[in-house]
């Protein structure tokens, strides 16, 4: 009986509570606004207006509503943010791609509503091309805008200052992990005491010396050959040895990149090095060449294992190979080609690798004296192509050596008995850029042709030596 009083107790009171109860429960779902003219990404030039300015119609009454843009800047940790139904600002920006937010707020419900979209920021020179060439004993930067127009030794021009002689290589600063963007590149030169100069990308103005990006500079800083690692540091031939760019830091941190102490070792290397690193990021190999032991010698990314490997093959000893190496490429682990001058005589090596963690074997899997060799001399340039093939130059001329079949076959463009300066391999070996003094050619080397000239670029300050082209 005592527990029927309770429940009917409990009743009693659960009816008083829902007869004070005066709240509206007739909810209408509003629909969302229609909004057009809302892209998902816009390229803004820096100093450039950009506007941005969508159609919106609430469905909820009157369109009565207000906007806030918010774009939001990584590298500073925060975002910008502006009022009003149309973005109308001056992009001050820098070349980065940033992530956008359009929230609409319903004046008549309060209710928001948001919109992503991203924002690509690039200057004047986030697009085109970057000639480095050597005139008169100077190293010049040059400038091929989209459209054409040359912008010649624009870098002098920005900065008031040259660059010494005997240039070498444009290397690009590009962290594929951390927003993948070009933010600068190294110049590198052999004149007036070897050295290089790191360039930011989007402004050519100079941002730092060769000195400058170590902890403890060594008093002589003899550089060889530069690489772009996946992380976005450069891993450095300097004096003979191999220099790391240090990542314990954050990638936007102003000691990422720096170099400390070489890789230990007894070694002095060739300029000519090989990585994988773009396959295996984090178990990955450096082969290199000891020019006076005249040896193969292996790296992992950070600790030197000089001969320590395997030779599972007779063709040739990698470990005394007696030879000086003229130029080495991979294509794969399986695939790797070495080309050397045996006193006089040109030898084409063909081997194989197996560095991992638990593995080191070498296969010296082929030797026989070059094709082409008679066609070498001592200013020849080399590259090659994802298919599997090689392109050389003799003086004037390019040839294209297939290894599968032996042939050597020169390819139709001609540079008017001009010396060939600079060979590069772009587009996925579908396109040659060829330089010779104050000009770029650029052959087409897709399947079903033989290097025809395509265009080509004229008034480039002497004879250039590399290319980077810049589309983003």
């Amino acid at each position: 009986m005592r527990n029927h009083l309770l429940y009917i107790l409990g009743g009693i009171l659960v009816l008083a509570a829902c007869s004070k109860d005066k709240g509206n429960y007739d909810y209408i779902s509003v629909p969302d606004p229609v909004i057009s003219g809302l892209d998902t990404a816009y390229n803004a030039t820096s100093g450039d207006s950009l506007i941005i300015a969508p159609v919106i119609t609430l469905r909820s009454g009157k369109n009565d509503y207000s906007c806030t843009w918010k774009i939001s800047v990584p590298e500073r940790a925060m975002s910008v943010d502006y009022e009003g139904q149309q973005l109308r600002i001056v992009f001050g920006l820098g070349a980065n791609r940033y992530n956008a937010l359009l929230i609409v707020t319903d004046n008549n419900t309060k209710q928001k509503y948001y919109y992503e979209f991203v924002v690509k920021g690039q200057t004047q020179f986030t697009r085109g091309t970057l000639v480095l060439s050597n005139d008169n004993n100077r190293t010049v930067l040059s400038f091929v805008k989209p459209d054409g127009t040359l912008q010649p030794d624009i870098y002098t021009a920005i900065n008031n200052s040259g660059i010494p002689g005997g240039a070498m290589q444009i290397v690009p600063v590009r962290n594929q992990f951390y927003m993948n963007q070009l933010n600068y590149f190294w110049v590198t030169y052999s004149g007036e005491g070897t050295g290089a100069i790191q360039v930011d990308a989007n402004t050519l103005l100079k941002a730092k010396t060769l000195e400058e990006n170590f902890y403890t500079a060594p008093p002589a800083r003899e550089v060889s050959t530069f690489l772009n690692m996946p992380a976005g540091v450069t891993t450095a031939i300097i004096n003979g040895k191999l220099f790391l760019g240090a990542t314990e830091t954050a990638p936007f941190w102003p000691y990422y990149g720096f170099w400390g102490e070489p890789i230990g070792g007894d070694y002095q290397l060739h300029p000519r090095i090989i990585t994988n690193a773009y396959e295996q990021p984090n178990a990955g190999y450096y082969l290199g060449f000891e020019k006076r032991k005249k040896q193969f010698v292996r790296f992992s990314l950070s600790n030197f294992y000089d001969t320590t490997y395997t030779v599972t093959d007779s063709l040739f000893n990698p470990k005394k190979l007696g030879m000086d190496l003229l130029y080495m490429e991979r294509f794969s682990d399986n695939s790797i080609y070495a080309f050397v001058d045996s006193v006089g005589k040109k030898i084409e090596l063909r081997f194989s690798v197996d560095w991992s963690e638990d593995r080191s074997r070498f296969g010296a899997l082929g030797k026989r004296e070059f094709p082409g060799a008679a066609l070498l001399t001592a200013g020849t340039l080399w590259q090659s192509s994802p298919v599997g093939v090689f392109f050389f130059t003799s003086n004037d001329k390019i040839y294209r050596y297939n290894p599968l079949n032996k042939e050597v076959k020169a390819l139709d463009a001609s540079f008017g008995g001009k010396r060939i300066t600079m060979l590069r391999m772009t587009n996925n070996g579908n396109q040659l850029i060829a330089g010779v003094e104050g000009a770029v050619y650029y052959l087409n080397t897709s399947t079903g042709n033989n290097g025809v000239i395509v265009s080509k670029t004229e008034g480039i300050p002497g004879e250039p030596v590399d290319i980077m082209i810049r589309e983003n």
